[in-house]
């Protein structure tokens, strides 16, 4: 299944942004840069490659380049509380995103980058940092990068690294590592463009003729293409997004079946159940039994 490939928009100055989610929407994606997440408010499921884990305020994560990941906010996915008794509430965070090409091309055989060069490839696994102060000194740090230009904001950046390379309670968040051959080498390209507007807005009514719009392509054209490049049709792929979606709900939440065919873009019961069937060979109600078992 493919994965949306973000494309960040990094200012004139600077390779390395700070972004800040107020809540978290995004489907399952991945994005050329590595990110450093704080998660500052709320709580919920991480999915980071293959893992999954549980989050929550205080948390902090590098994630890997090209390294496939997800968050889903507690407060929407169920009502319930953690097994600390604390309730669920939205989920918010702050990200610095740097692209690879900051560092040295040989930064292995440099003895100074060597913790961070180490550092860096732990995190194609995806890797979350426990110790007590970690949080606290990295969101210091995030003020400082803020105010920062230039060299001074690279210096700020190897410094957040650097706090992370001493972190002694670290854990690894995938059993997979990933790295730059699952990087989609044109964004742009029909196909790839296609799957982007899916992933954006699977949860939407979407039509033939927007995804052509979209794309810039004759819709018979591009029908066409895409069924050779990709073996399946448009909406076959549109619904294996929606599905793969509703799987992640049905196991990791305490939505009703309903509410899960709404969230996962479809306004009828009936045709979810139909789709959900013919692609998994399960009922939703059977999916969910399966995986809680």
């Amino acid at each position: 299944m493919a994965v949306l490939e973000r494309k960040i928009i990094h200012g004139m100055a600077t390779q390395c942004s700070h972004i800040s989610y107020p809540q978290f929407v995004l489907p399952l994606h991945k994005h050329m840069e590595f990110e450093i997440m704080l998660f500052t408010k709320g709580g919920g499921k991480q999915f980071v490659g293959e893992g999954v884990s549980e989050f929550r305020a205080g948390d902090v994560a590098l994630i890997g380049s090209n390294v496939p990941h997800l968050h889903l906010c507690g407060s929407k996915l169920s009502p319930a509380t953690f097994d600390n008794g604390a309730k669920y509430e939205p989920c918010a965070g702050e990200a610095i995103q740097f692209l690879p090409d900051l560092f040295p091309a040989y930064m292995h055989d440099l003895p100074d980058y060597r913790p961070i060069h180490k550092l860096l490839k732990k995190s194609q696994y995806g890797v979350r940092f426990y110790d007590e102060s970690v949080y606290e000194d990295i969101l210091e740090m995030l003020g400082e990068l803020d105010s920062s230009e230039y060299t001074a904001r690279i210096i700020c950046l190897l410094r957040m690294l650097d706090r992370l390379c001493r972190c002694s309670h670290t854990e690894l968040l995938s059993d997979t590592a990933y790295n730059s051959s699952n990087c989609i080498s044109d964004v742009n390209e029909p196909v790839n463009k296609v799957y982007a507007y899916l992933y954006n807005h699977f949860k939407d009514s979407i039509s033939l003729s927007d995804i052509a719009a979209y794309v810039k392509q004759n819709q018979s054209a591009l029908c066409r293409y895409f069924k050779k490049r990709t073996d399946k049709s448009i909406f076959q792929c549109l619904a294996e997004i929606r599905i793969e979606h509703a799987c992640k709900l049905l196991a990791y939440s305490e939505m009703t079946i309903s509410q899960v065919a709404y969230e996962s873009g479809y306004n009828s019961l009936t045709h979810f159940i139909s789709q959900f069937e013919r692609l998994t060979t399960q009922k939703p109600s059977e999916y969910r039994a399966l995986i809680k078992s």
